[in-house]
C-alpha cells in the first residue's frame, strides 16, 4: 500500500474513532483529540509539510462533522502539525516521554489558535474556564493517549528502507 493511501487510511480511522467512540470515553468533560495527536505525530515523524497536510485533512473532516466555524480546526491542526515537524530533529521518537510532552504542548497551541480565532469572530470564552476545564484536561488526556496512538501508527505504517545495490564483481558485465 502506498504511503499516501496508508496515511489517508490512518486519518480516516482516527476520524471515525473520534466521531464514534471518543465522545463516550470523556473524563470530566475532557476528550482526547485523535486528529490533533495524529497530525502532531506525523509532523514529528515525517516533517513539517506532512504534519501540516495531515492536520489540514484531519481538521477538515472534524470541521465538517462539527458544522460550526468550518476552517478553524483546519487552521489549528495544520499549524500544530507544521510546528511539530519543525521540532522533529530535537524529539527522539524512540523515547515516548518526549512525544507525550510535545503532544501536551501541541494541544495547548491548538486550543490557543482555535480560541484566538473564535475571539476574532466575536465569540468569548472566560480564560479561567478555558484553561482549567478545556485546555489542561484535554492536554493531559491527549498526552496519556499518545503512546497508544503512536504504537498503532508505528505498527501500521511501513517504513521504507533503502537497500544497497549489490554488485557481483564482474560476473554480469
Amino acid at each position: 500500500m502506498l504511503p499516501v493511501l496508508q496515511s489517508l487510511f490512518v486519518i480516516l480511522v482516527a476520524f471515525v474513532v473520534q466521531a464514534a467512540i471518543v465522545p463516550h470515553i470523556s473524563i470530566m468533560g475532557a476528550k482526547p483529540n485523535l486528529i490533533l495527536i495524529i497530525a502532531a505525530l506525523y509532523g514529528i515523524m515525517h516533517g513539517p509539510s506532512t504534519g501540516a497536510l495531515v492536520g489540514l485533512i484531519g481538521g477538515l473532516f472534524c470541521d465538517l462533522l462539527a458544522g460550526a466555524y468550518v476552517g478553524l480546526g483546519v487552521l489549528s491542526k495544520s499549524i500544530v502539525g507544521f510546528f511539530a515537524g519543525l521540532v522533529q530533529r530535537t524529539i527522539f521518537v524512540e523515547n515516548i516521554i518526549l512525544p507525550m510532552a510535545a503532544i501536551f504542548v501541541a494541544t495547548g497551541i491548538s486550543e490557543f489558535v482555535y480560541v484566538s480565532f473564535l475571539f476574532l469572530i466575536g465569540e468569548t470564552v472566560p480564560l479561567k474556564l478555558l484553561i482549567m476545564r478545556i485546555i489542561l484536561p484535554t492536554a493531559m488526556y491527549n498526552a496519556a493517549v499518545t503512546p497508544f496512538v503512536y504504537a498503532a501508527i508505528r505498527r501500521f505504517m511501513v517504513i521504507r528502507q533503502e537497500t544497497p545495490a549489490v554488485r557481483i564483481a564482474g560476473k554480469y558485465d
